[in-house]
């Protein structure tokens, strides 16, 4: 597969969708400086042929958590859940175990969309988001992101921030088949940084806490409560467990709005459930 067909699965959404109970993305650290009780430095590797791991994924964060792994946010940090960082993201990288943890370490070409005024999107491929900011339903821009790699071919390629739409969609797409070409070129200097750290315990308490989430959310369905309802119920609740709440309504519901959920969504949801009382504190 050359680098056009990569990006253009990766911005159509064929990609290995990275959850959150997967990896977590972090700050940048670089070769053989690693962040905390990382790997030590003859550990992590020196060349490209030395990444044995190469995958195309794409993951959506609060811009919170964006902002803490060093993926950029166009505008500020602020504005809640409505506001999410959709990555798209190619990377190579070799695995290296540590304490209780596997860290990532690689080089990585993202591109970057900050999407506000999210309501209800029912899906989150970079056609679909370009489609949906040309007729105005949602605001978003991107931006390129190189971790890793530096060098002439890679510079020339910079692409300025822009606001997203049917146009710019075409850019975005040619900018990231041309980074990804870009890295076979002999001036491209490799110099690996920690790009994800994946932890036993962190996975299995999200495990848990999204099947906690998920519990919630048909719950909320089964008593025909529309999205906002479910959301007004948390007295408390982080930008995942939103995140998780609204999947269930998109993607089990087919529920892209703030519309209530039909007698036979309510039914589907009571069965699933099968007695199982469930109530926000």
């Amino acid at each position: 597969m050359n680098a056009a067909q990569i990006a253009s699965n990766l911005v159509s959404g064929q990609t290995h969708t990275a959850a959150l109970v997967d990896f977590r993305p972090v700050a940048p650290s670089a070769n053989g400086k690693p962040n905390g009780d990382g790997p030590a430095p003859g550990d992590i590797p020196t060349k490209l042929d030395q990444l044995p791991e190469a995958i195309s994924r794409s993951y959506d964060l609060s811009v919170t958590a964006a902002a803490q792994a060093s993926i950029p946010i166009l505008g500020s940090v602020s504005g809640g859940y409505n506001r999410r960082v959709i990555v798209l993201e190619r990377t190579a990288y070799k695995s290296v175990r540590a304490s209780a943890a596997t860290y990532q370490y690689g080089y990585a070409i993202r591109l970057c969309v900050t999407v506000s005024t999210v309501s209800g999107t029912s899906k989150l491929t970079l056609p679909f988001l370009a489609a949906s900011a040309e007729i105005g339903t949602i605001e978003a821009s991107w931006m390129m992101q190189v971790v890793g790699l530096s060098g002439p071919a890679i510079d020339k390629v910079a692409v300025i921030p822009t606001e997203l739409n049917v146009e710019t969609f075409v850019l975005a797409k040619q900018s990231l088949a041309s980074l990804i070409s870009a890295v076979d070129d002999p001036s491209v200097v490799f110099s690996a940084c920690q790009l994800a750290v994946v932890t036993e315990a962190s996975v299995m308490a999200r495990e848990y806490a999204v099947s906690v989430e998920t519990a919630y959310a048909l719950a909320q369905l089964a008593r025909r409560k529309r999205l906002s309802e479910a959301m007004a119920a948390l007295h408390t609740a982080t930008d995942e467990m939103r995140a998780t709440i609204t999947d269930v309504y998109r993607e089990f519901a087919g529920i892209a709005d703030d519309t209530q959920p039909s007698a036979q969504v309510q039914s589907q949801a009571s069965q699933l459930l099968d007695g199982v009382n469930v109530d926000a504190r």
